[in-house]
């Protein structure tokens, strides 16, 4: 069902306005419908029937109220049946004879098929919501979806009291499944120890539950301990023990959520059923997270101590000199030395030479390493203490868990040497610092190898922990295995791939071949160059834009004027109603229509609620800050975008812009104020920011975004984003350097997903081919000499499709995927089989971006898209992302899409003003308005909206179809303005 229609569906009476989009998509009759309306034998009476059939399409049910329906009706309806139709006229006067009215109800249904709810309907609605209910929880939305449901089924939706009721009954049914299901899993004595620990008081002067849930402050050690000792709360109360695998992790986060939002006190008064489940669902995401968080934290502080000890390398050219400089004199002094012989002076330098680094060559990973051990030994051993408690698995032995059995020993016996007998192996590099005759030297090189090889095995997943979201093992992640031999065949043909692995690589390497010659014709032609230093091309000239054009984009901007935001906001909400969306219903009010807007800018301008109400006459702060905490739903910020850049895209004037299944992905960097683990240094303007990665259609318009972490590739959230959206179907996806690898193309290939990067210094890239390719010697100098080995894809190929129809189906993130198989896991078989075909389609899409200019200019051209959408959502900023928003995930993906959403509102805005100036144009510049001169006007126009200033929004002006059940006051309208 359309957007367009959900806000309808169940009402008793006419809405005080329509436009001519929902006259034409409502009360339009098909021939047969016609021919039963026209045979009524008055004109009044066929009025009224096909007011009836078209009401009834309209929302599901039947037309009660005795309302005066619009004259823009009544004209449309006598236009459509070719009669006369009144100017104004109800349903009283109309209907005359009740019998009448009900016939021609019943006629109306008859006609479209509806029938009315019996008792086996209702049953079947039971069982329908019985489902919907373990995956949504709110009831707003649930009635939304009930109402779908109803009309989709074709059974009149008569009473919402009724659906209230079965929405209620099917909640309760539900928890109390869930309570029984948790029950059987904990004990009830572990039920009432839960309870307790969660109205304990913590040392902090908060109960232990708000301790709990609180974010780590900032990336430090003493928040990492802070962490440590959560997870060791929870572990000491048997949470880890019951982990509850009946219930769903969505689940879990909903009633942990619904638990957090409330003062400890409230909770309390909750009844004992709801309080059993919220508190054992509470306990379990909160060790989860809390498990979460250390180990990225953790991470981070890692990477931390080896960007230290590289910075202390580079930035120490004095401690080099130093060295030089006694390594000079020790031989002076060998020299001068007359005591010594030929052979003892040649024994005494060659030792001197030895202590400076001998005739190896020391590399920088080398004397890092080195430094390491000297700085911060204190704070690595202390996290070292923390992790050795923690319950590592892996899949078979790791060397990580057994160095960290070790140290959990040594420091047991309190010892400050490493013993002589450690049976761990970490690495090459670090033998001759294990083996040093120094033993206390030797442990501070022991724990700092596990600390990097800790770091390596959480990125790749070797190594996992049990109560994690983010750190379980890679089998949780994908379809279980038994389920798998039971639908392969299903995935298999959903995929589109073939069972042999074979068929899949043939006509990829077939379709190389012909790409390489097609590039040594260019070589032969003069067209490119190609030497040692790599491919060659001309760079492509900036397209003129022609005067007819400028013409043409200078007409439709004139027309469409500037506007304030309230205004833009207001517009684009009378044609989607996303506010609707937003709150789950119609607002009851002006000023609760005011604080959705209110909360969607707090969140998308970086406002604080005090700063929002200033702008906002007639709010206060509390209830924009309650306002705020509403907004922050992710499924509700989510349909409201959708609805909004599918309102845009329903424009024709959208087609001239780009190709329906081409977008491009980016990141924008957002500064936020100090005081959050999830900053990182943004490496352009030097500030700590995050990240947001947006997803923009080639047509213009952001179909997806989520908050990232800086610093980390953006493979998976690239995929991520095209997978997990229903508004288009992308099969290219253009991103830059960072948003590429070689496995993520090839997990992209499998989900028929193209990744089409711009690659920095793409003429460098080296190209593969396979060792029985027929390579052209024009290009020998710029193939690899490591050859493609097909032969690796064959034994895992079954489980690279396992991987990717996981994957498709959301058991497991592309973000999680990827992550797990990043550089990290390089030496394990799934990994180097899908670099392999990666490499291939590598080597393909840099023929094409070298020989194809056209193909090369659109990437560049849908990547421009997204930084210009960029500009518009910075002009949208107001300062800092302040540190409440950062406080969890809800709240930082709250900002994300808040930001998006009014973005698409200016995009939609400018479009659906651009399509109404095309029909107003003067005729000799309307000769100009073809697809391709409008391609060049975009709907990016941020000058034309005013961001600043008192927010005042023109109520009275759309109230008619934004408040359809109040009636409007004129007093409480002008003191709003």
């Amino acid at each position: 069902m359309q957007y367009w229609q959900t806000p309808y569906l169940g009402l008793r009476s006419m809405p005080k306005e329509l436009n001519q989009f929902e006259l034409n998509a409502f009360f339009t009759y098909s021939t047969k419908e016609q021919r039963a309306i026209l045979a009524r034998r008055q004109a009044l009476h066929q009025l009224g029937l096909a007011l009836q059939v078209g009401f009834i399409r309209m929302t599901g049910s039947l037309l009660t109220a005795v309302k005066v329906v619009p004259p823009e009706l009544w004209t449309h309806l006598g236009d459509m049946l070719g009669i006369s139709a009144p100017d104004i006229a109800s349903l009283r006067s109309l209907y005359k004879r009740k019998q009448t009215f009900f016939s021609h109800q019943n006629a109306a249904l008859e006609m479209l098929g509806f029938v009315r709810m019996s008792e086996h309907r209702r049953r079947a609605l039971v069982r329908y919501l019985r489902l919907e209910v373990l995956s949504e929880f709110d009831r707003h939305r649930l009635m939304t979806q009930v109402k779908s449901w109803l009309y989709d089924h074709r059974i009149l939706i008569e009473n919402e009291r009724t659906l209230r009721s079965v929405i209620d009954a099917g909640l309760k049914l539900a928890e109390a499944d869930l309570g029984t299901t948790i029950q059987k899993e904990v004990p009830e004595s572990m039920l009432q120890v839960w309870m307790s620990a969660c109205e304990a008081p913590h040392r902090s002067g908060s109960s232990c539950q708000e301790w709990l849930w609180q974010a780590p402050r900032r990336q430090s050690l003493p928040q990492i301990r802070e962490q440590f000792e959560r997870i060791h709360y929870l572990i000491q109360h048997g949470v880890a023990i019951h982990t509850m695998p009946s219930v769903s992790d969505h689940i879990k986060r909903h009633y942990a959520n619904t638990m957090a939002d409330r003062p400890p006190s409230i909770s309390k008064r909750i009844t004992e059923s709801r309080r059993t489940i919220e508190v054992a669902c509470f306990l379990q995401t909160t060790l989860c997270t809390a498990t979460d968080t250390l180990l990225a934290m953790t991470r981070q502080h890692i990477a931390d101590l080896w960007s230290s000890g590289m910075r202390a390398v580079i930035k120490s050219p004095e401690t080099r000199v130093r060295t030089l400089t006694a390594f000079a004199k020790e031989i002076r002094e060998l020299a001068l030395d007359l005591s010594l012989d030929e052979q003892g002076l040649r024994k005494a330098m060659l030792a001197a030479v030895e202590k400076v680094g001998g005739s190896k060559k020391i590399t920088r990973a080398q004397l890092t390493r080195e430094q390491l051990l000297v700085q911060n030994s204190r704070n690595s051993r202390s996290l070292l203490r923390m992790l050795c408690t923690l319950s590592f698995e892996s899949v078979t032995p790791h060397p990580v868990i057994q160095a960290l059995e070790a140290l959990r020993e040594i420091y047991l016996q309190r010892k400050l040497t490493l013993p002589s007998d450690i049976p761990v192996h970490l690495g090459k590099m670090w033998d001759d610092m294990l083996g040093d005759a120094d033993r206390s030297r030797a442990l501070q090189a022991f724990e700092v190898a596990t600390l990097l090889a800790m770091r390596r095995a959480l990125k790749n997943g070797s190594v996992y922990i049990a109560h994690s979201f983010g750190f379980r093992s890679r089998e949780s992640m994908m379809i279980a295995a038994d389920e798998w031999a039971k639908t392969r065949t299903h995935h298999y043909a959903r995929l589109k791939l073939p069972r042999d692995a074979k068929e899949f690589t043939g006509p990829l390497v077939e379709e190389v071949t012909r790409e390489l010659k097609r590039l040594d014709e260019a070589v032969q032609a003069g067209e490119i160059g190609v030497d040692k230093d790599g491919v060659h091309i001309a760079k492509l000239a900036a397209e003129a834009v022609p005067e007819p054009v400028r013409r043409l984009r200078d007409a439709l901007l004139d027309s469409v004027g500037s506007a304030e935001l309230p205004s833009v906001m207001m517009e684009v909400d009378s044609d989607t109603r996303f506010s609707w969306i937003l709150l789950g219903r119609e607002p009851r009010s002006i000023d609760e229509l005011r604080l959705v807007y209110a909360g969607l800018l707090a969140h998308g301008t970086s406002l604080s609620a005090a700063d929002t109400a200033r702008m906002m006459p007639g709010l206060s702060a509390d209830a924009v800050n309650q306002s705020m905490r509403w907004i922050a739903q992710e499924k509700r910020l989510r349909e409201a975008n959708d609805a909004v850049f599918e309102y845009m895209h329903s424009h024709p004037i959208s087609e001239c812009w780009g190709r329906a299944d081409l977008a491009s992905a980016d990141m924008m960097s957002r500064e936020i104020a100090k005081g959050s683990y999830l900053q990182r240094r943004d490496p352009r303007t030097k500030k700590k920011s995050i990240g947001i990665y947006t997803h923009i259609h080639d047509r213009w318009g952001i179909f997806y975004d989520q908050p990232i972490v800086l610093g980390e590739r953006q493979a998976g959230v690239a995929l991520e984003g095209v997978l997990r959206q229903a508004s288009v179907t992308i099969r290219q996806l253009a991103v830059d350097t960072h948003g590429q690898t070689e496995f993520g193309m090839f997990i992209g290939k499998l989900l028929q997903r193209d990744l089409c990067p711009r690659l920095r210094d793409a003429r460098a890239h080296k190209l593969y081919a396979t060792s029985g390719m027929d390579i052209p010697a024009s290009l020998a100098c710029v193939m690899s000499k490591n050859k493609v080995h097909l032969e690796k894809v064959e034994p895992v190929w079954d489980e690279c499709v396992r991987i990717a129809a996981s994957t498709h189906l959301g058991k497991a993130s592309a973000v999680d995927i990827l992550s797990r198989f990043g550089s990290a896991a390089a030496g394990e078989q799934l990994y180097d089989a899908g670099v392999q075909i990666g490499r291939l389609l590598l080597t393909l899409y840099l023929c094409r971006w070298f020989t194809m200019p056209e193909f090369r200019r659109e990437i560049l051209r849908t990547l421009n898209h997204g930084e210009r959408v960029h500009v518009l959502e910075h002009a949208l900023e107001t300062g800092k992302v302040p540190r409440h928003q950062l406080s969890s995930a809800v709240r930082l993906r709250s900002v994300s899409s808040s930001v998006t959403l009014l973005s698409n509102i200016v995009m939609a805005w400018t479009t659906a003003r651009m399509q109404q100036s095309l029909h107003g144009l003067p005729p000799d510049v309307a000769l100009h308005a073809v697809p391709e001169n409008l391609r060049h006007v975009a709907p990016i126009q941020e000058g034309l909206v005013n961001f600043r200033g008192l927010f005042l929004f023109p109520v009275e002006r759309y109230m008619a179809r934004l408040l359809p059940s109040v009636q409007p006051v004129k007093s409480v309208l002008r003191s709003i303005r």
